[in-house]
């Protein structure tokens, strides 16, 4: 019941936010025009921002095993090249097909998952939870940007896949952040604490847009694609990453970030940049808002297995 508890808190304000997002637009109050603006600024400026805050402000003193790093990073790229092979063999549609790749493999680790893993943690040392973020949430978005640009107009093109990973505004936020953290350059308080309100303010408009935009009658055009990304995203990717852990003899706060990580929903972020890198927005935003509801249950069931086993 605990476990069910924490999950609880964590998802449902996320599922308030998509609640009055879609009573603004019943109510008329902010036009598409408006949200597809508002999207731009995620996508320009509040996702790099909220990036490259995450990267400035983890402490890599704490805690470290370079055994889970290595694991979490090997089997984050095992997993999206192994999905790659699957999508492109059971999808046509490129809008799709990134966008299914993108929330097959990306999760939601920093608004949705710390949460969790904090509680689960329950005072115990948050040192590779703060480093998992720190690489994985890097790793995770330029991942985004190779699944949203590799089947671009039905073909690869590696020149055009590296520069659009380069140009990429959250690839040069982390490059950016990465630099910083290393040199040690420590902002004035004033300026680190208006950076962190703004990366702060994404979840909620983040969420209230997709709520305002949800489209209930694009699920049936979509509801095989939706169907493989919610079953990969919350059952076979879990199983993959989580079962492999365990199987490492991974345990307490090494294997909690893990958890969440692999079995975490969709990543808010992916929506708009689905939206605007060419993507499905859609299937997108189903993928988030489905999984974001249903990880409650499959994440307690996955927690509770572990905690049975006696690794947490």
């Amino acid at each position: 019941m605990e476990n069910f508890i924490i999950a609880f808190n964590a998802v449902m304000p996320l599922m308030i936010y998509l609640v009055v997002g879609r009573f603004i637009y019943k109510l008329g109050w902010m036009s598409l025009a408006s949200l597809q603006e508002l999207n731009q600024l995620i996508f320009k400026l509040l996702l790099p921002i909220n990036l490259f805050m995450n990267i400035y402000q983890t402490d890599i003193t704490q805690a470290f095993r370079l055994d889970v790093l290595v694991y979490a990073v090997l089997m984050a790229l095992f997993v999206f090249i192994l999905f790659l092979f699957i999508i492109s063999k059971i999808e046509s549609d490129p809008a799709k097909q990134g966008v299914m790749l993108q929330g097959s493999v990306r999760s939601n680790f920093v608004l949705f998952g710390l949460p969790i893993a904090l509680s689960l943690l329950n005072g115990r040392d948050i040192g590779m939870t703060t480093i998992l973020i720190a690489v994985l949430v890097p790793l995770n978005n330029v991942l985004s940007i190779i699944a949203l640009t590799i089947y671009k107009n039905g073909s690869f093109n590696i020149k055009e896949l590296v520069l659009s990973v380069l140009k990429n505004y959250m690839f040069i936020a982390t490059m950016v952040g990465i630099v910083v953290r290393l040199i040690d350059i420590r902002m004035p308080v004033f300026f680190a604490d208006a950076l962190n309100g703004l990366s702060g303010s994404i979840t909620p408009i983040a969420l209230l847009i997709m709520g305002a935009t949800f489209n209930f009658q694009a699920i049936n055009d979509s509801f095989k694609q939706l169907t493989f990304t919610v079953v990969s995203k919350l059952i076979l990717v879990p199983i993959i990453g989580i079962g492999g852990a365990i199987l490492l003899g991974f345990s307490g706060e090494n294997l909690i970030p893990l958890i969440i990580f692999f079995g975490g929903p969709v990543a808010v972020s992916s929506y708009p940049m689905a939206q605007n890198m060419g993507g499905d927005g859609d299937l997108a935003n189903q993928a988030v808002v489905f999984t974001t509801i249903l990880s409650l249950f499959t994440l307690i069931i996955f927690i509770t297995i572990a905690a049975n086993l006696g690794i947490l």
